[in-house]
């Protein structure tokens, strides 16, 4: 159920015209490096927790952020309303004190960047977490997405260079895409680029696992348990979800 705290962080998200971010929740700490994991959450899943962890645990990130948006760079309607969506990603780590989670305005890493300026002071070594889909439409080669920013780029090489200069890309693989697969991809960008893209390799079950298999098994009338935290299960099961 959809709490206050979640009420009011969707009222001041809507009312932004800038790029904003409003927690849900906090991690007992801030640190210097946190891994900010931006995702529609439809539903929160186990791949979603466990790709978290593992970047966490990799990189020695001093918090996680998961951090939902009002709309995404593909989509801006959804199966479930945003106050389900923020009220499983609550559920989803309730008990995990080193995940922050978060609803922001804006769907580009380059526009969260003026969010997330808000909230860490200069210096703070920011890394995104990413899948490999999500990375192939950061580097945006056909520059689809330039003129969709808050801010204003001459082109998509800046864009990217700007979202580089202030932050990392943990990218984490998939079957059929891995390590050999992100450095190719970055073959045709400027060799400066190459050292702030960093690897994640990631089991390959997990990496098939999505939110989308999880609406379709429910709409199908079968147990999601498998695939989600128990607390959304039984939310997505009392709600009636994607039915």
């Amino acid at each position: 159920m959809e709490t206050p705290r979640i009420i009011t962080a969707i009222e001041k998200v809507k009312a932004s015209r800038r790029p904003v971010i409003e927690f849900i929740r906090g991690a007992d700490a801030k640190g210097s490096r946190p891994g900010i994991f931006a995702s529609s959450f439809n539903p929160p899943t186990l791949a979603h927790a466990e790709l978290m962890r593992r970047a966490s645990l990799a990189f020695s990130l001093d918090e996680t952020v998961a951090l939902a948006g009002v709309a995404n760079a593909d989509k801006d309607r959804y199966e479930s309303s945003l106050e389900d969506r923020l009220s499983m990603l609550d559920l989803a780590f309730e008990h995990d004190r080193s995940t922050s989670v978060g609803l922001s305005s804006h769907a580009y890493f380059v526009d969260l960047l003026d969010a997330l300026a808000l909230i860490y002071p200069e210096g703070t070594d920011l890394h995104f977490i990413v899948g490999f889909d999500t990375f192939e439409r950061v580097l945006d080669p056909e520059g689809r997405y330039t003129g969709r920013y808050h801010r204003n780029f001459a082109g998509r090489e800046q864009a990217l260079g700007h979202l580089l200069a202030h932050s990392r890309l943990i990218v984490a693989g998939r079957k059929g895409a891995g390590e050999a697969e992100v450095r190719a991809l970055l073959a045709g960008e400027p060799v400066r680029f190459a050292d702030r893209i960093l690897y994640l390799d990631f089991p390959a079950d997990l990496g098939e696992r999505s939110a989308t298999e999880v609406r379709e098994l429910a709409r199908a009338g079968g147990s999601v348990e498998k695939l989600v935290p128990p607390a959304v299960a039984q939310y997505i099961r009392e709600r009636g979800l994607y039915k």
